[in-house]
């Protein structure tokens, strides 16, 4: 028996095949076993080898995806992006915080205000991690914060050490310009007493000024006010321009106390400087000259000092 083509199909059968390998249609065996002709269409269904077969049909509708995205619902799909979590004051805290870094704290404010800011959001994103995002950053501004306000430490005890060394260093300064634009006012009284005072009376600040003696700025100076007051014979205040003006005192006060400079200056027409501690208010002729009062403080201070023992 030799093999058996398919009517349906065309696939060639084994012998003895009762049903077709490919489409299961019945195999009409007859006494001629040779192979059928191949035939060049197929047959219409039912024909022949039956009258319920159907074919089957090769591929089968795959059902699209639905649209996730057209819905607009976030718990439709996983790829979905949530809602944006709010990080402005975990950014606020982190920015304060570099910034206090570099500059000492933002005058301690800045810093202490980031470091708010960053305890703040860490609790609003324990609390709702769903709305407060920024952690991470949030924590970043804390550490920041915090070291920008230990920086203020250190340049605090340096300030306070160095800021009433630099003013009393100043203050110094200024007293000695101080003694000598004293010094110089009572030069320029002396030359005009010689001159156009005719060896008898004294000018007053104006006039050395118009004559050229003493520059114009001579009532204020290196933080000191300078005054010239004329005299008679019997110490009372005279009217500029008098004759009558036979004594004179000069004065300096400082512009701002304990700023600018702490003792007041004195001196007259006997040339002699006098000083002392008036509290911005004018020194008097009974006040100690500037030697006898550098002395007195300096042995003071030379007794406050601790005295060492030499050890052998």
């Amino acid at each position: 028996m030799t093999s058996k083509r398919c009517q349906h199909c065309g696939l060639v059968n084994f012998p003895g095949t009762a049903e077709c390998r490919r489409c299961q249609a019945p195999l009409a065996w007859g006494e001629s076993g040779a192979i059928q002709p191949a035939f060049s269409a197929a047959p219409a269904p039912g024909a022949g080898g039956g009258d319920s077969y159907q074919p089957q049909q090769p591929f089968q509708a795959v059902p699209s995806p639905p649209n996730y995205w057209a819905t607009g619902d976030p718990d439709a799909s996983p790829y979905v992006p949530g809602p944006q979590l709010r990080t402005g004051l975990a950014t606020a805290s982190l920015v304060l915080g570099i910034l206090g870094v570099f500059t000492i704290g933002i005058l301690f404010i800045g810093s202490l205000i980031g470091l708010i800011l960053g305890v703040r959001a860490v609790l609003k994103a324990n609390r709702e991690p769903y709305v407060y995002g920024g952690k991470g950053v949030a924590i970043g501004g804390i550490i920041t914060n915090s070291f920008g306000l230990l920086t203020i430490v250190p340049v605090a005890i340096i300030a306070a050490i160095a800021i009433p060394n630099l003013m009393m260093a100043r203050m110094s300064a200024n007293e000695a310009k101080a003694i000598g634009h004293l010094r110089s006012l009572a030069t320029a009284e002396a030359t005009y007493q010689s001159t156009l005072g005719a060896g008898r009376s004294f000018a007053s600040m104006e006039e050395l000024i118009a004559m050229g003696v003493i520059p114009a700025n001579s009532a204020s100076k290196s933080g000191y006010q300078f005054k010239i007051r004329l005299l008679d014979l019997n110490g009372n205040p005279v009217l500029v321009g008098t004759r009558d003006a036979t004594r004179f005192e000069v004065l300096a006060m400082p512009e701002s106390y304990g700023s600018t400079g702490r003792r007041s200056f004195y001196t007259s027409e006997q040339y002699v400087i006098r000083c002392a501690d008036k509290g911005g208010k004018e020194a008097t002729p009974s006040d100690p000259d500037v030697n006898q009062y550098f002395e007195e403080h300096e042995s003071a201070f030379d007794q406050s000092r601790p005295t060492r023992r030499r050890t052998r």
